[in-house]
C-alpha cells in the first residue's frame, strides 16, 4: 500500500530535479571543484598556513568523537551533517544572494587541504582520498550538491516574491491615486488562471520534501559507511 506513494513522491523529486534543481546542482559542482583547486594551491604554496586551518577544521568538527562506537559515530556524523546542510539551505532565504553557494566551495577548500597537508607529510593521496574519501564522500558530496541546489531554488523563488510584491504594491499605488472612472477592481478582473499560477507557491513546502526524500537519505547512508566501514580501509 505504500510502495505506490513513494514512487510517486520519488517520480515528482525527478520531476523538479530536471525542472528547477538540475542546473542549480551543476553550479554547486563548480563551486565544489573551484573550492577544491583554490584550496589546495593555496596550502601547497603556503604550507605555513596549513597548522591554522587544520585547527578550524579540528575545532568545528569538536563535537564529533573518532574513539566512540561505529553506530555512535555514524549517528554523529549523520546529526552534523544534517546539520550544516540545513543552515545551507535556510541560507537560500535571502532573495538572489545565493549563499548556499558557499558550502560546496568550503567543502571543496577542506578537501583542497586535506589533499596539500597529505601531499606535505609524505601520503599517498590518491590513495588516501580513494580509500578514507570516496566511499562515503560520493553520498555526502551528493548531498553536500543537492542541499545547495535547493537552497538556491529558495533564493530564486524568495526574489520572486519579493519582485512580485513590489509589482503588486506598485499597482495598488497607481489604482488608487487613478480616477474612479467605474471600472471593476483589479483583483476582480484578475482571472482564476493568474491568480492560481503562482510559480512560487509552496516553494518552502517542495524544498522541504526534497530535502526529506534525497538529502537525509544520502546522508545516512554516507555517515553509516563513514562509522562502520571507512576505518577499516587503508
Amino acid at each position: 500500500m505504500t510502495v505506490m506513494p513513494i514512487k510517486r513522491l520519488y517520480q515528482e523529486e525527478w520531476a523538479a530535479w530536471r525542472g528547477h534543481y538540475r542546473r542549480y546542482f551543476k553550479y554547486a559542482a563548480r563551486a565544489l571543484g573551484l573550492g577544491f583547486v583554490a584550496g589546495f594551491i593555496f596550502f601547497t604554496v603556503w604550507p605555513a598556513q596549513e597548522k591554522k586551518a587544520l585547527e578550524f577544521v579540528v575545532k568545528a568538527l569538536e563535537d564529533i568523537r573518532l574513539e566512540g562506537s561505529p553506530l555512535v559515530l555514524a549517528l554523529t556524523l549523520f546529526y552534523h551533517n544534517a546539520r550544516a546542510s540545513i543552515v545551507a539551505v535556510v541560507g537560500g532565504i535571502v532573495p538572489f544572494v545565493f549563499l548556499p553557494i558557499l558550502d560546496p566551495f568550503i567543502n571543496g577548500g577542506v578537501l583542497g587541504l586535506l589533499a596539500s597537508v597529505g601531499k606535505h607529510q609524505g601520503f599517498d593521496v590518491p590513495r588516501l582520498f580513494l580509500t578514507q574519501v570516496l566511499p562515503h564522500g560520493v553520498f555526502e558530496l551528493t548531498a553536500v550538491l543537492y542541499a545547495t541546489s535547493l537552497g538556491m531554488y529558495l533564493s530564486t523563488g524568495m526574489g520572486k516574491k519579493a519582485v512580485a510584491a513590489w509589482k503588486a504594491r506598485q499597482a495598488r499605488r497607481k489604482a488608487s491615486t487613478a480616477p474612479d472612472d467605474g471600472a471593476a477592481p483589479l483583483e476582480f478582473l484578475e482571472t482564476y488562471p493568474n491568480r492560481t499560477s503562482d510559480p512560487t507557491e509552496g516553494l518552502v513546502r517542495n524544498v522541504v520534501r526534497s530535502f526529506v526524500l534525497v538529502v537525509l537519505p544520502l546522508l545516512f547512508i554516507a555517515a553509516a559507511i563513514e562509522g562502520f566501514v571507512t576505518p577499516h580501509l587503508r
